[in-house]
């Protein structure tokens, strides 16, 4: 019978041991030593009657010839034409269709077909369309009508699972090679991919989500600033991050990613001539956005990702940063450095974002590490690269949404983004009078916050560091014309900020690290 004959097949593709070269033929045990027993003795020939057919088949075709490199280009065509059309019979084939081994045998098609494709990479670009068009056959959904109807792969969900394998493989193997009209035919391929149903996609997620990961990873450099290319690759991270089993794959790909371009930043001898490992501005932008969906929970509310995503979040912007400081000295066009950094909207929507949902988190280990990013954030981000308006704003945020004073281990990470803050913009946003009036705002708040931490008890680490990070705030504006961080007027200012921080630490008789005393 039918189940039978399935179980039949199944059995017959164990592999056996062989000491003869020979992948395919090794599949069917063709070739054993004399001295060794075979593990398919003549009785299971008998009982399983497709294994002596499969086992002709694949010594007569010579199945590891075919996959072997070849010259040929007719032959090489000849060959996949064949065994396509043997895998995918017309539509009007109902009883090759209703076959139960259709599946089967079509997988093991398509596998054999695929490693006659990546032996032979020196002609993808003639090969690759052949498979184009036949997953376009099996794949896109006829207009205007229900895809769960009209996508003839669905019918088979096994080949439909082998297809996507397929098609992540070759992207993987042939993404390098400098062809446009096999780029554009593999950019095609994985848009087939977005457009299939979300219930099957979610099935086949964790090969989705690897295989894209993987893509990123070792493509990412070749996609530079190609629209395309981006916006293909995020759609199918962002479907593969939909589900549960693929999610961890897209973040894996995207921190490898992150990781290995951390130290090969623009202004090295070395890195200028490896320009190839650089993050592109649309590859930036793209994965920030994909990582402020793991920190915001998007994915069914996962909210696991999210400390590891801020710090990544980080990492990626001062990325950006360093991109538009390097152009800023090589060029004088100004288009050239706001290509190459976060755009002030996406710089004001991240602190925002990160101060609210993980520095105000009542978990400890979240609101610590979102300060941490905040912190990496200003000291990556040149002063003048962002408006006043928005570095205020900011100020103005921190200033007025403290966290309790019960939870001292969010409080001092939050006064260590306050000395922060005091050190890299005090200095220069004060040389302007205009800003004094929100920074006069910003120090008296400071300053509450200040005196709240240092009446919360001598014996804590919390007035320990308070104490800690304000000296160490007035000794360097004291010291800011000297430095050349201020004009006259931002000195006078940085006098005043440093006064009111002092008195603070004189209240408590703990400005003993303090240096160079104003009288």
């Amino acid at each position: 019978d039918c189940k039978g004959r399935v179980n039949a097949y199944r059995e017959s593709l164990a592999p056996v041991q062989s000491t003869e070269k020979g992948f395919w033929r090794s599949i069917f045990g063709s070739s054993q030593s004399s001295t060794e027993p075979s593990i398919h003795s003549n009785d299971s020939h008998d009982e399983f009657p497709l294994y002596e057919a499969l086992e002709r088949i694949a010594c007569n075709a010579q199945l590891d010839n075919i996959i072997a490199k070849t010259d040929d280009m007719e032959l090489a065509k000849r060959i996949l034409f064949a065994l396509f059309d043997s895998m995918i019979p017309d539509e009007d084939d109902a009883e090759a269709l209703s076959d139960p081994l259709f599946e089967n045998n079509a997988v093991f098609v398509l596998e054999l077909s695929a490693r006659f494709l990546i032996s032979n990479r020196n002609n993808a670009a003639e090969l690759y369309p052949i498979f184009l068009s036949k997953f376009e056959l099996l794949l896109s959904p006829k207009p205007g009508q229900d895809p769960h109807e009209n996508i003839l792969g669905l019918k088979f969900p096994y080949v439909l699972e082998r297809i996507i394998v397929t098609v992540l493989r070759s992207c993987i193997h042939f993404f390098d090679i400098e062809n446009n009209r096999l780029r554009d035919e593999l950019n095609r391929s994985l848009r087939l991919l977005t457009q299939l149903p979300s219930d099957y996609l979610h099935e086949v997620s964790d090969r989705l989500g690897c295989g894209s990961a993987i893509i990123l990873r070792g493509c990412f450099f070749l996609f530079d600033e190609r629209a395309e290319d981006w916006s293909i690759i995020k759609c199918l991270l962002d479907l593969a991050a939909q589900d549960t089993s693929g999610r961890g794959f897209v973040f894996d790909g995207i921190a490898s990613l992150i990781d290995s371009i951390d130290y090969t930043l623009p202004g090295t001898e070395e890195c200028n001539d490896s320009n190839e490992l650089q993050l592109s501005q649309c590859g930036v932008e793209v994965i920030a956005s994909l990582l402020l969906r793991y920190r915001d929970g998007s994915y069914e509310g996962d909210l696991s990702f999210r400390v590891p995503a801020m710090s990544y979040i980080t990492k990626v912007y001062s990325y950006s940063q360093h991109f538009g400081a390097s152009n800023e000295v090589s060029s004088d066009d100004m288009s050239a450095k706001n290509q190459t950094m976060l755009q002030e909207y996406e710089f004001h929507t991240m602190v925002t974002a990160i101060y609210n949902d993980a520095c105000l988190s009542e978990d400890d280990n979240i609101a610590k590490r979102g300060f941490e990013s905040l912190q990496g954030i200003v000291l990556s981000t040149r002063v003048e690269s962002i408006p006043v308006g928005k570095w205020l704003n900011f100020l103005d945020m921190v200033a007025s949404n403290s966290p309790s004073i019960s939870v001292q281990a969010a409080r001092i990470s939050s006064l260590g983004l306050i000395g922060r803050l005091f050190l890299t913009l005090m200095p220069e946003l004060s040389n302007e009078k205009d800003n004094w009036s929100q920074l006069e705002d910003f120090t008296i708040s400071s300053a509450s916050v200040v005196n709240e931490n240092l009446r919360a008890g001598r014996a804590t680490a919390l007035f320990e560091t308070t104490v800690e990070t304000i000296t160490n705030v007035v000794n360097v504006l004291q010291i800011a014309k000297q430095m050349s961080m201020a004009t006259p007027e931002g000195e006078s200012f940085c006098a005043w900020v440093s006064e009111t921080l002092l008195y603070e630490l004189e209240q408590v008789g703990a400005c003993g690290g303090v240096t160079n005393r104003l009288e």
